[in-house]
């Protein structure tokens, strides 16, 4: 299925979207999907091995197929060329099949392994905060390679304070309240599990109790 996007339109009022490739149709895909995607007319897809050539021909509707399933689950969310690979290997395309529908989305620019990285940080920065430690145990078991792992991390983390993280973190786990001396271990055991250095999590912890103080004190 390699070729340009002739044309995206849709039969009838609630039918999925239709894709054109080189004048032909190609996929079927929700309104969204094809939006999340950046589907648009005039996009080049890279090549993705032979356009099937007999209509009911198992073998030669694979190639669409896997373009098909990988559209829907970039559809989702971002992935990573592992994951996706992973992925689609898991239901039961063909390797090759596999390989060449990976190359297509990565000369479309529909897969990007940096693109994907950086969006992962930025979430979790954002919605579920973790150090780097965890960040980049979570990256390099998404299967990003080790330097852009590195790249990765230190941008996000000079972007981004570690300590006003892991006060964040704490600060939602306790509603702001100072733990006792047994609840402290406990923090201090979470903080580190989520990535966070020791120093990082010794200060954060001191943070939350210094706060409680000042609540205390009335500001004084």
């Amino acid at each position: 299925m390699s070729g340009k996007i002739t044309a995206i339109e849709r039969a009838a009022e609630g039918l999925p979207l239709t894709v054109y490739v080189d004048g032909r149709p190609a996929l079927e895909m929700s309104e969204e999907m094809a939006e999340r995607l950046g589907l648009e007319v005039g996009m080049e897809l890279g090549a993705s091995g032979p356009r099937a050539t007999t209509e009911g021909a198992d073998e030669d509707r694979e190639p669409v197929r896997a373009r098909e399933a990988a559209f829907r689950l970039l559809a989702v969310r971002a992935r990573g060329v592992r994951e996706l690979r992973d992925r689609l290997a898991r239901k039961g395309f063909a390797p090759d099949v596999v390989g060449e529908t990976l190359r297509a989305l990565e000369s479309a620019g529909l897969l990007d392994d940096r693109a994907f990285a950086m969006a992962w940080a930025d979430e979790r920065v954002r919605l579920r905060p973790v150090g780097p430690v965890r960040l980049r145990q979570e990256l390099l078991a998404k299967g990003i390679h080790g330097g852009l792992v590195d790249e990765v991390v230190t941008r996000t983390f000079s972007e981004h304070d570690e300590l006003e993280l892991a006060t964040r973190v704490l600060r939602k786990r306790t509603r702001g309240r100072a733990p006792g001396p047994r609840e402290t271990a406990r923090l201090n055991a979470f903080l580190l599990r989520r990535g966070f250095s020791y120093e990082t999590a010794s200060l954060a912890l001191r943070a939350l109790g210094s706060d409680d103080d000042d609540r205390r004190d009335g500001g004084r």
